[in-house]
Parts: C-alpha cells; structure tokens; sequence
C-alpha cells in the first residue's frame, strides 16, 4: 500500500472517487434478479404439480441463494468505495481483484444447478463463493492497516462481520460436502445473524446520523459519543443473542426461555418505534422514507417473534418464519435497496438517489412483503398467493437492477 501524506490523502477523499464497487453492485443486482425468478419459477412448478427435483432442500436452498447471493457482493463494494475514502487510502488495482470476482460468477453457476442434481456440486460452487469472498477480506484488511485515520470503528466492525461471513460460507459448504443439510442451515443462520446483519447496523450508523442517535436519550437530554453509540451497541448484542437464539433453541434451551425472548423482542420492537416516531419528520424525504421503512420492518420483525415466543413458552404453535421473514426480506431488503441506491447514484454524478421508477419498485416490493405476511397467517392453501407474491418480490428486484445498472452505464466515468 502508498504511504500518502496528510494533504494527498485529504485530497484522496474529498476528490477522486473509486468506481471499484460498479462490478460487485452489478453481480449483486444480476444475482437478485436471476435469484427472484428462479424461486418464482420453483413456486410455480410445485404450485402446478410438477415440482423440481432437490439435492438440497428447498427452504435451505432459497436461504443460501437469497441470503448469500447478493449481500456479500454489496458489501465487498461497499467497503472497497466507501471505505477509501473513510480511511483516506487508495483501494486496490481492479486488476487485482478480478479472480475474487470470477471465483464469485463461477461458484454461484454451480451452485443453482448443484440446488437441483448435485448437493456436493453445489457444496464446491459455495466453496469457491468463500474463497472469493475471503480474498475480497483480505483486501479489505490490507486497507484497514494502511490507513492511519483514528476512528476505524465501523469499518473494523465491518470486516470482523466479514470473517464471520466467510468461516461461517466455507462451514455451509463443508457440511453439504458431508451430507450435513442441518449443519448448514445452522450455518446460515451463524451468517444471517453475526455478518451480514451486523455489517447493515454498521453501514447505517456510519452513514446516517439519526440511526446513531438514540431518541428517549436526546429527550432526557443526554448526549454525547456514549450516547450516540449506544444504539449500535445495543442492535449489534440483539444480533449476537438472535443468531445463538437461532443455533441453540431447539436443541439445549429449556422452554421456559422462550418466555425471557419474547419480553427482549418484545423490548427491541417498542425501541425500534421509538426510533421511528421520533425522526417521523424525516419521512418527508424519500430516501429517509426507504431507511425508516427498513427500520419499521425490523419492528414488526420483532414484534412478530415476540409474539411467537410468548406462545411457543405457552406451548403453543408458533408463527413458524413469518418473523424471519418479516427482519430479513422486509427490514434488510428495503434498508439494501435504499443504501444501495444511495451509494449508486453518488458514483453515477445524480443529485437525487431516489427517482419515480425506483419509489415504484421499492413500493412493488413492500407488497410482495404483505402478500407473503398475509400469506402466512391467513392463508391455508396458499400455492397461487405464494407464487404472486414471488412474482411480485422478481419484478422489483429485476426492475431495480436494470434500472440501478441503467446509472452505473450513465456515470461510467468516476466523479
């Protein structure tokens, strides 16, 4: 890595502007898009009777796709932009990371036709997916120690998410290896809760000043750096306690815990509609419209396993993946596209992030969501809602990448 001065580097991050993250951003958007139809026409065919054959089961295959397929690429982009210029470094050659990027293209083929035909070709696609990701880490590392910026917090954060991410990848595909399918959804779990949670925590506070400002203290008048982390300290212990909640419940936890999750779910929900009521003002602004959706997804989310819990403790049902769902495809998908976008238009040289085309596709996902909660508490055959509701998810998110692939062509040339 260059050794800059003070002055180079001052002009290194109010100046010239990376373009590393256009590849990754674009292998994301293509492999939510291709990921959106694919589970459509998964839904379809069992829905008409013709169901696909499955070497890896059908829940966990959409979590590995959906989950594992864009996010990573997002963040990997994210850090190689944002990042040099938070740490006031220079990112690496694009040269040099063109094998993290082709290891990435040719895992994911073979993964989707390993879903299908082969659990262990799919296992050595994901392995690659791993080694891509961990190369991209290393990267990522190798900036972290040339910067000389005191406050690396987040990023640091980010990049220990990473770690996780990529041991927790490689543990997926060792397990579809062995013929372990519980070993890797407990795996996926590890990598929903611990990474990629955690780094959009991150991201936020870093990014957007409200999300860094705890409500109920600035009306006590309480300020401060205590205060101003506490919000991210707090959302980085729930992910710890969601994904060991996720990997321990049904195996050593005794029932009576259920009870103690829903009231902490049940507490995160009511902080998080603080949150929301207080920067309610905000709305007014599209893209604060998008994050504070996010935000309030993450509530229902919560309130939904709150309320699972209480019955589970009760020995009750539960209300099965309508709370997964509602914190994963509600609160990290909108909270993504928002970002997204954001970082998008930036490079792209457009003063606005969000435009009509892009309010309709987050609009069009926002009711696939509903049809999908829907879906889950009120309807019994549920076949023809469930395929609209995938329909729905695909077209937004196809929409979405054309449309933010559309900005990366117009502001080919960096700022």
């Amino acid at each position: 890595m260059p050794d800059f001065t003070k002055p180079e580097r001052h002009a290194l991050a109010k100046g010239r502007r990376s373009p590393l993250h256009v590849p990754f951003f674009q292998l994301g958007l293509l492999m939510l898009a291709l990921g959106g139809l694919w589970w459509c026409l998964a839904l379809l065919a069992r829905w008409l009777g013709w169901p696909l054959p499955w070497a890896v089961l059908p829940g966990l295959s959409h979590g590995l796709l959906f989950g594992l397929g864009a996010m990573p690429l997002f963040i990997a982009g994210f850090f190689l932009t944002a990042g040099s210029r938070w740490l006031c470094v220079q990112g690496p050659a694009p040269a040099a990371l063109r094998p993290a990027l082709l290891l990435t293209g040719l895992g994911w083929a073979l993964v989707l036709p390993g879903l299908h035909a082969l659990a262990p070709l799919a296992a050595l696609g994901l392995l690659l997916v791993s080694l891509g990701w961990a190369g991209l880490w290393w990267h990522a590392g190798q900036m972290l120690a040339a910067s000389e910026m005191p406050d690396r917090l987040h990023l640091r954060g980010v990049h220990g998410a990473w770690f996780i991410g990529c041991c927790g990848m490689a543990f997926i595909s060792v397990s579809l290896l062995v013929g372990r399918q519980d070993w890797a959804r407990q795996g996926l779990q590890a990598v929903l809760w611990w990474s990629l949670l955690p780094v959009f925590l991150l991201a936020l506070h870093r990014m957007v000043p409200m999300f860094a400002e705890p409500a109920v203290w600035l009306h006590a008048g309480v300020r401060g750096p205590a205060s101003e982390r506490s919000l991210l300290w707090i959302g980085l212990a729930g992910c710890a306690w969601g994904g060991a909640w996720q990997i321990l419940a049904e195996v050593v936890l005794p029932v009576w815990v259920w009870g103690l999750r829903a009231a902490l779910d049940g507490g995160v929900a009511l902080l998080l509609l603080t949150q929301a009521w207080h920067w309610r003002s905000m709305a007014r602004l599209p893209l604060m419209a998008m994050l504070l959706c996010g935000g309030l997804w993450l509530a229902v989310g919560a309130a939904l396993s709150a309320l699972s819990c209480g019955l589970r403790a009760v020995g009750a049902v539960g209300l099965g993946v309508a709370p997964l769902h509602a914190v994963l495809a509600g609160g990290l998908a909108s909270l993504m596209m928002a970002q997204v976008s954001r970082i998008t238009s930036a490079h792209a040289g457009r003063s606005l992030a969000v435009d009509p085309p892009l309010v309709r596709q987050f609009l069009l996902l926002q009711a696939a969501l509903a049809l999908r909660l829907w879906v889950a508490f009120f309807t019994a055959d549920a076949g023809g809602l469930l395929v609209l509701a995938a329909l729905l998810w695909a077209s937004a998110m196809a929409g979405w990448a054309v449309h933010l692939l559309r900005w990366m062509r117009q502001g080919a040339n960096p700022v």
